[in-house]
């Protein structure tokens, strides 16, 4: 049970620090920008 917890929180942070990357980031190819939900562009520094 324990270790359920932890791999739990573990992927709950990995989630996060993935979304504020891509938050701030763009997209490499020219013609795709994926849509990203109103939660994420919160997370944006600028």
């Amino acid at each position: 049970m324990k270790m359920k917890l932890i791999i739990k929180n573990v992927v709950e942070k990995l989630a996060f620090r993935i979304a504020i990357a891509d938050a701030n980031t763009t997209c490499s190819c020219i013609s795709y920008q994926p849509i990203v939900p109103q939660s994420v562009k919160k997370l944006r520094k600028f």
